[in-house]
């Protein structure tokens, strides 16, 4: 039985990111699954390659740069290198072309489809793909990008390749590659991929993508290993920079300009090597070379997790004897969670440190999973305990020939204490409910729900959401949606039970302003815990021209609804301070509905509080104001000088509280245009002139005693924190830092987004970033007298570090 391969095209990419453990590219669909491989028992497997009148030609199109004859060259070549490798049976010699058997003298994209997904015969078919045609007009992807693909095409239904492609793009190939040396790197790539050879991740990500504002280590980041930059940048930087013959041939992203390509032309590392060597294997292979195998579990130390690199680097030559695997890259999904890897080609008598790191980028047969907690050595006294399991302790492993050293790993995480968990990647999320159990979000341009207890649920394709809000219950929310098909949406509330119920909008729904959601007349920002009112953003036609977006017009302009008397503007400040209007919002509403926040543009904080209007900015000259407590007497005012004021507008309109901010230097170093003045006048000069650092108040609980928010720029960076009454403020990090959560090690939770009503749950994620967490903080850590005490979260907390007890479990209190 002949079985065409499915197509998981994996592409050969201008240089941009990472990639993926040398495993299998395909295996079969038993139990268990098994590579799919060449029979190499019966001589050098053909290769047929194509005709034309050249490989690539020159600018005017005429001239040929590179002929047919280099192409060839190149193409035995290519196989060559992995015909030479002593440990693998592997050999493939060209035998002809693919005019010789199918009579197709030049494959182009117009005739593609007369060899792809046909049975040509035995043997690999090599496409030159001149002018980029079959990239584009084929497959679908673009000449400028992508160099290459190549797969096995066909097997006999018994997991034995016996048909396999690779085309090559000829386009773009650079015209100062005269000899097409540089190219050649492509070429060995994507016939590794004919042979079944997945991506690998060893070096590659440090030689491109190792940069001194994101440095990259051949080791666990921050245990003391130095890091390697890019293969070229400047020697006049002095940094550590990779070798470019260290960069392993199946990186799957490759800069084909300059000798780094030259260098993956060659098939010459451990992990390329390995990685035929594991398919093809001699019979001296397993017994002249050392083994490591082991299975990654998660902290519970029973469930495995798939899609993590582990690497072995020997510990005399970390970038230049490196093998890599990732976990369950033999079974690639179709058995579940597979946490096992083994890592094979260890030079005996050499000492290898083991440890996992998340791969980059890419596409791979099996899913990348990310690090859910820190990146780890391994050592033999391996735990999931972070208080005894330091990441940076390793043990090396003496490979032995025909030994198989075991090498479990766990990851850190304490069983009980703060839950830290990853909901969403690829995705926002906007809200969370009150209750602490719900959230909603977009991936795209495609809205869901997050619920605990039954996940994801997408909504219709027809509702949007931009600022989107959910009542305390998580049962009703605010989106977007175009109620009469005219194009222009409204904003609406959502239930489950019958969709979408438009809020109206104040000129007819025939004007709105644009954005990345669509374009609407109406747009809803926030809803109260009940659903009953609603606040937000609407578009009127001031001078009647059909448009209503010209915000000097004052067009863009506050609304209030609620169930009673619908959708009414909102009293507009006073803007006598400038010469033309400009556009006002109302943006976040307390949980029982009677304190409206809003700005103009995104200078002045404003409210609405019964039938008062306050300029909060000419009061306490607050910026911005985000965030109430449920009865409204607790708000959070953002951008005066002297940090974070607390305003009461229902008992004490006239007076605020100051709580400050984090601190420079503590919490995050003052950077202007490169320089750290932290470092250059020292922390108590730089507090001193800048006073605290401003946060931005996203949330509040419903009290008003637990803040979250964020400070910094994107020119800056950011980072996240929490005000707790009677305690002050923390960045995120300490705060997880301290209570030992190694889930968060690697994640700068730099972007809270929500927080419960309780304190006790916390969303959000990276500034930037499509992912998103779920924190639950229901019980913390204090060190008191040595020992580590459990406590309820705030109260508890509070009474025992009144008592002086100590922020944190004993272990971490200096992290």
């Amino acid at each position: 039985m002949r079985t065409p391969t499915r197509i998981i095209a994996l592409t050969l990419t201008l240089l941009g990111g990472a990639a993926h453990a040398a495993g299998p590219l395909y295996t079969t669909d038993t139990n268990p699954p098994a590579p799919l491989k060449w029979d190499t028992s019966n001589g050098p497997i053909p290769v047929y390659t194509d005709g034309g009148d050249a490989f690539t030609f020159d600018y005017d199109g005429v001239t040929p740069f590179l002929t047919i004859e280099r192409a060839n060259e190149i193409t035995q070549f290519a196989f060559d290198q992995w015909n030479s490798v002593s440990t693998s049976t592997f050999e493939a010699q060209i035998a002809g072309t693919i005019e010789s058997q199918t009579g197709i003298a030049d494959v182009t994209g117009a005739n593609a489809d007369q060899i792809y997904f046909v049975e040509n015969g035995y043997g690999f078919w090599v496409n030159y793909d001149t002018d980029g045609s079959i990239l584009e007009e084929f497959f679908g992807v673009p000449r400028t990008a992508v160099l290459g693909i190549a797969f096995p095409e066909w097997s006999d239904g018994n997991g034995t390749i016996i048909e396999a492609t690779a085309v090559i793009n000829g386009w773009n190939v650079f015209d100062t590659d005269v000899q097409g040396n540089q190219i050649a790197g492509v070429f060995t790539h994507e016939f590794g991929h004919a042979i079944n050879l997945s991506h690998s991740q060893v070096n590659g990500h440090m030689a491109y993508s190792s940069y001194t504002y994101a440095p990259k280590y051949p080791g666990v980041p921050g245990c003391g290993v130095e890091a390697v930059y890019r293969w070229d940048y400047p020697p006049f930087f002095g940094l550590n920079n990779a070798d470019p013959y260290e960069i392993e041939t199946m990186y799957p992203f490759i800069d084909h300009s300059g000798e780094a390509s030259v260098a993956m032309s060659q098939v010459t590392l451990a992990d390329d090597i390995a990685a035929i060597s594991n398919l093809y294997p001699t019979s001296d292979y397993a017994s002249s070379t050392g083994s490591i195998s082991g299975t990654l579990y998660l902290k519970d130390g029973k469930t495995q997790y798939s899609g993590i690199n582990v690497i072995a680097r020997n510990v005399n030559d970390l970038t230049g004897d490196a093998v890599s695997a990732m976990t369950g890259d033999q079974t690639q999904g179709k058995i579940g969670p597979d946490g096992r890897f083994t890592i094979n080609n260890l030079t005996p008598g050499e000492q290898y440190v083991v440890y996992i790191e998340q791969i980059a980028a890419g596409g791979y047969p099996t899913s990348p999973q990310s690090l859910i907690s820190s990146a780890e050595y391994w050592n033999s006294a391996e735990s999931s305990n972070p208080g005894t399991d330091d990441a940076c302790d390793a043990t090396p492993i003496m490979a032995e020939a025909g030994v198989t050293k075991t090498a479990d790993i766990y990851f850190n995480g304490y069983a009980n204490g703060i839950e830290f968990r990853p909901i969403v990647t690829g995705a926002f999320l906007v809200d969370m409910a009150k209750n602490g159990r719900s959230a909603m979000g977009t991936a795209g341009s495609i809205p869901f729900v997050w619920n605990e207890n039954y996940g994801f649920k997408l909504l219709a394709e027809d509702i949007r959401v931009g600022n989107g809000s959910m009542t305390r219950n998580g049962q009703k929310l605010l989106v977007l949606h175009d109620d009469n098909g005219n194009g222009i949406q409204q904003a609406a509330l959502w239930t489950d039970s019958r969709g979408p119920q438009s809020l109206g909008d104040l000129n007819g729904d025939t004007c709105g302003g644009g954005g990345s959601a669509g374009v609407s007349s109406s747009y809803g920002w926030a809803v109260d815990d009940t659903g009953k009112t609603a606040v937000g953003l609407a578009y009127i036609d001031v001078d009647g021209d059909g448009r209503c977006q010209t915000s000097r017009l004052g067009e863009l302009v506050p609304f209030k609804w609620t169930r009673k008397t619908g959708m009414q503007q909102l009293e507009m400040p006073d803007q006598s301070y400038t010469s033309f209007p400009t556009w006002v919002r109302a943006h976040a509403i307390s949980g029982d509905g009677n304190v409206i926040l809003g700005g103009i543009s995104l200078s002045r904080a404003v409210a609405w509080v019964g039938d008062d209007l306050y300029d909060l900015y000419d009061m306490f000259g607050a910026r911005s104001a985000y965030a109430a407590s449920y009865d409204g007497t607790r708000v959070a005012l953002n951008g005066a000088p002297e940090g974070t004021l607390l305003w009461d507008p229902i008992n004490d309109p006239g007076t605020v509280e100051n709580i400050g901010g984090l601190t420079w230097c503590v919490d995050m170093d003052y950077v202007f245009f490169g320089t750290n003045f932290c470092e250059l006048l020292g922390p108590e000069a730089v507090q001193e002139a800048l006073g605290p650092i401003p946060v931005e108040v996203f949330d509040t609980s419903d009290d008003g005693s637990i803040l979250i928010g964020r400070a910094g720029s994107f020119f800056m960076g950011f980072v996240g924190g929490i005000w707790i009454e009677d305690i002050g403020w923390m960045n995120f990090r300490d705060f997880f830092a301290k209570q030992g959560v190694a889930e968060a090690s690697t994640v700068p939770f730099d972007n809270p987004i929500s927080i419960s009503g309780t304190g006790r749950e916390i969303t959000g994620g990276i500034a930037g970033a499509q992912a998103a967490w779920h924190v639950d903080i229901d019980q913390v850590f204090v060190c008191q007298d040595g020992a580590d005490i459990q406590t309820g979260f705030p109260n508890g907390l509070r009474s025992k570090l009144a008592a002086g007890a100590e922020f944190g479990r004993c272990a971490h209190l200096d992290d």
